[in-house]
């Protein structure tokens, strides 16, 4: 019985492991009884144990595919319809400048679109949000926007709670308990 050193398998005989191939030739004996050769009467053998120097006959009319170091350099043979793939050398000109062409910002005539002013509202739940650039409710990076519009005469400004605490993560004012606007970090709850 043989016990594979690497995976602990035992196996009647063997000169490798059955499990995970492991050479066991060096077990000091130990591997499989020797199997004497026997001839089949008749057949060829095709491996010699020694077959010897085999003497290589040249081909008189076959073409070298290598040549000596004493070769002599052969000149490309053009053809004179075939396309190269390369351009004719081209002669740069003098560049001209346009004389209509105008570098600076063209006036400003309204008709361009504005940036939004006033309240967003959050795209994925739809809570309608004074400022800020993170939603108070559901976290989500707001849309850009421009500072709020005055409020009309006659409007009563929405109530702020008097209330506020100043965000751990960036410093901006912020609602215990809630997102911050500024950086959407979450406000510890009101004590």
């Amino acid at each position: 019985m043989v016990v594979c050193p690497v995976c602990e398998h035992q196996q009647a005989f063997g000169l490798e492991c059955e499990v995970c191939g492991k050479d066991l030739g060096d077990l000091g004996g130990l591997g499989p009884p020797p199997v004497a050769p026997v001839a089949i009467e008749g057949l060829e053998v095709t491996v010699p144990d020694r077959i010897g120097d085999v003497a290589v006959e040249r081909v008189g009319e076959l073409e070298l595919t290598s040549f000596g170091a004493a070769a002599v350099p052969v000149a490309p043979e053009l053809v004179p319809d075939l396309d190269t793939g390369k351009a004719a050398a081209v002669a740069l000109g003098a560049v001209e400048r346009m004389a209509d062409l105008s570098l600076d910002r063209a006036p400003d005539d309204g008709v361009r679109t504005q940036a939004p002013t006033g309240a967003v509202t959050c795209r994925y739940c739809r809570n309608v949000q004074a400022s800020g650039l993170i939603c108070n409710t559901c976290g989500m990076k707001l849309p850009k926007s421009a500072t709020a519009a005055p409020e009309p005469a006659g409007v009563a400004a929405p109530r702020v709670e008097a209330r506020s605490i100043r965000c751990r993560a960036c410093g901006a004012p912020a609602t215990p308990g809630q997102r911050c606007s500024e950086c959407g970090a979450q406000q510890p709850p009101p004590t």
